[in-house]
């Protein structure tokens, strides 16, 4: 990336780094069918990848039958956050740096996040009544996501996430 100006606007800046992205975005498309469709091909997983380009990343629905889809979401959407990390783990690798890269099989994450805002809002109204914190059960960094954005919703509470590795888990307190 070229060398921003120290007196440059920071509109200019914040522009060439959008351009940055949104190149590095493009360059990652072919990369990340071909990642996918090699590795699911080894595994003996017919599929096909749609990828979308997003302002922030990539979304990658991955087609296949319904019982190679379950195969490749896994328990608790498992498989498919490991075959995500080692999409993210080649892409730097490559050279292209951070961005988003969401991964999905037959609307799984979607049908997840409805879930996990339906449970946000039920554990709200508990914190919010009887004041005693509650701990979610540990979740992935994007299930985590998920939770704190529809708390941040909510006046009257906060949240943190506690723990490390596969324990790390969403606190919510009332303020």
């Amino acid at each position: 990336m070229p060398p921003t100006e120290p007196n440059a606007p920071m509109s200019d800046q914040n522009s060439r780094k959008d351009d940055d992205l949104q190149q590095r975005i493009t360059d990652a498309v072919p990369v990340v069918r071909s990642f996918l469709e090699t590795v699911l091909g080894l595994l003996g997983v017919e599929v096909e990848v749609d990828i979308d380009v997003e302002d922030d990343g990539l979304h990658c629905d991955l087609n296949t039958s319904d019982e190679e889809g379950g195969l490749l979401i896994g328990r608790h959407g498992a498989t498919l956050d490991a075959l995500q990390y080692l999409t993210l783990r080649v892409l730097q690798a490559e050279g292209l740096g951070r961005m988003r890269i969401t991964l999905d099989v037959g609307g799984y994450r979607t049908r997840r996040e409805r879930v996990l805002r339906e449970m946000a809002e039920n554990v709200a109204k508990k914190v919010l009544d009887n004041g005693r914190p509650y701990h979610f059960e540990p979740m992935s960094a994007m299930e985590r996501r998920v939770v704190h954005m529809a708390m941040s919703e909510i006046d009257g509470l906060r949240t943190e996430s506690e723990g490390e590795g596969r324990r790390r888990h969403v606190v919510v307190f009332r303020d």
